[in-house]
């Protein structure tokens, strides 16, 4: 399952940003910018729960930062045994990629998101939720409400000292609970041994993601892949050539996002025995695909499935926009 997914402010320079000095003073807008700095910027381990409709999967972690990116080690304790370990790199990790479909699959939760162009639209209404606890921990909980329906409701429990989401809930348009994460323990530790990033397992799954050096801006004279027309509060934030087995044919990588929602989007050459066309679904994430030409094109994102067909079917050629 491919998940996602961004160039904003580093998340230093959030953490460095002046707070006022009690938690109450914070404003909603101010919680989710420590959440998402603090995603990637800590270190820690834990237990959590992730539940996708009637399905529940227990998940240890454990996340250290490195060069301002990170590596993790994510167990499955109930269910069918897997083991992933993780490593992304600085500018991955800043883009929210390692959450998209680079993860292969593996356990998610939320990536650091660029909750500054949330000032740039009212697709969604903030409210405090006031305090709360979590794992045994003091948190704030948070409300984004979606005003339409091309993205979800987010609900999150912040940890009061880090930022960091001790609780993540998705719901629908109808107010249904599509996917809920919520640690059961959690350590905030200031550093991580590396024997305790090392597998368990023989069998463990190990992932690699490494950003494509530079940002493709877009060509407003259609002489790239871009998108014909954006979901109203969406934006592109990354655009990046992506290598392909075809040295003379690079692929596209995009990341759109309104701010808390993101969708992945690739463009990749494709031979005509490998093809995919069609929709899917895993819980909250949708994923679509089509073929333009000899290319594949997939999106993917949590969010709802039109949203991820609207950014399929809007991506163009050069030359066709």
């Amino acid at each position: 399952m491919m998940r996602g997914g961004l160039p904003w402010v580093l998340a230093a320079s959030v953490a460095l940003l002046p707070l006022p000095s009690s938690a109450d003073e914070l404003t909603p807008g101010d919680w989710l910018e420590r959440m998402s700095a603090s995603v990637h910027a800590e270190s820690y381990r834990g237990t959590f729960v992730l539940q996708r409709e009637d399905r529940l999967d227990t998940v240890s972690v454990v996340h250290a930062t490195e060069d301002g990116g990170y590596r993790e080690r994510l167990r499955t304790l109930s269910g069918k045994e897997r083991e992933v370990v993780r490593s992304v790199d600085r500018l991955s990790a800043r883009a929210g990629t390692a959450g998209s479909g680079d993860g292969g699959g593996a356990p998610n939760w939320p990536a650091s998101s660029p909750v500054h162009l949330l000032a740039d639209h009212d697709s969604y209404a903030l409210k405090d939720q006031g305090r709360n606890r979590v794992a045994g921990m003091e948190c704030r909980m948070l409300l984004a409400r979606a005003s339409d329906l091309l993205r979800y409701s987010h609900r999150y429990c912040l940890h009061e000292d880090t930022g960091l989401p001790l609780l993540s809930e998705l719901y629908s348009g109808a107010g249904k609970l599509l996917e809920r994460l919520v640690f059961t323990e959690l350590d905030v530790t200031g550093s991580i041994a590396e024997s305790d990033l090392e597998p368990v397992s023989e069998d463990a799954e190990w992932i690699e993601v490494r950003a494509e050096p530079g940002h493709l801006d877009p060509d407003p004279e259609g002489g790239d892949w871009g998108f014909s027309q954006m979901p109203s509060g969406f934006s592109l934030v990354v655009a990046r050539e992506r290598s392909s087995d075809d040295p003379e044919r690079p692929g596209r990588y995009f990341v759109v996002s309104d701010g808390l929602a993101s969708v992945s989007v690739y463009v990749e050459p494709v031979s005509e025995d490998r093809r995919l066309e069609g929709a899917t679904r895993a819980g909250a994430t949708h994923a679509v695909a089509r073929v333009e030409g000899d290319y594949q094109i997939t999106a993917v994102g949590d969010v709802p499935a039109d949203t991820v067909r609207h950014l399929a079917t809007s991506v163009t050629p050069p030359e066709v926009r």
